[in-house]
């Protein structure tokens, strides 16, 4: 397994727009409290909780990096890969994309605790007797990094096979999962993951798989659009005076 890696200003340019969309989520917090104390209280337990979810992340997905790279030299791997959506200008980001003769992966991995239930990808978390409804989809979020990726990549290399693009989330450490029709595939543990990866077909060229991983790796940040300069407009020329 190779290890790619992307441009730092298209990184940089990414965690700009991760960091402004913390901070309008955080001034939300606060001022849905009132604002004040109470609503400084809120925010610093904003940001607390996306620091502690973001430390559990970064464990869950170094552990799945360290287990891909015991796939042969003919797979490739970006770490926290960044991509275009498709409004100008604004990216996503993809915890593993490997890209290799069996296709290309985009994995989500969610390091989430607990018993989990899915259908159509509508989530709920067991909490004691009961099943609560999540608002946030693990499955829905890993079906739009496909469709972006598949649109996006589509427009660079032509003629890929169809169902070479797979978009599957990894649960490495939930106590029991179980899902029924949802949109991308759903893994239970890293074993399940490198099985997957292991039994899929080949469907991708060597030169396939190089093109997309240059795609990848090139991505750059669009140029700023030069503004047109003002036309320069001439003094008319004063009238003869008539006879």
């Amino acid at each position: 397994m190779k290890i790619l890696h992307q441009s730092p200003a298209l990184k940089d340019s990414f965690l700009a727009q991760v960091s402004q969309k913390k901070a309008e989520n955080r001034q939300a917090t606060q001022e849905a409290l009132g604002g004040g104390f109470l609503g400084a209280i809120g925010a610093a337990m904003f940001e607390f909780k996306q620091v502690t979810n973001q430390f559990k992340g970064s464990v869950g997905e170094w552990g799945i990096s360290l287990l891909l790279k015991s796939l042969p030299d003919t797979w490739v791997m970006f770490n926290n890969a960044v991509i275009p959506t498709m409004r100008s200008g604004k990216f996503t980001e993809i915890d593993h994309l490997i890209i290799g003769p069996g296709g290309v992966f985009l994995i989500e991995v969610k390091t989430w605790k607990g018993s989990f239930s899915a259908y159509k990808d509508n989530w709920k978390r067991r909490e004691g007797n009961d099943w609560v409804a999540l608002s946030n989809s693990p499955s829905s979020q890993s079906a739009y990094h496909q469709k972006m990726f598949q649109q996006w990549i589509s427009a660079l290399v032509s003629k890929l096979p169809d169902n070479c693009i797979v978009a599957p989330v990894v649960f490495p450490v939930a106590k029991w999962l179980g899902t029924n029709q949802c949109s991308v595939p759903v893994l239970h543990g890293a074993t399940a993951l490198l099985q997957m990866i292991g039994e899929s077909p080949n469907c991708l060229s060597d030169s396939q798989v190089l093109a997309i991983a240059q795609a990848v790796e090139n991505l750059s940040l669009p140029s700023p659009t030069e503004p047109k300069p003002a036309p320069i407009l001439k003094k008319p020329k004063p009238s003869k005076p008539q006879n």
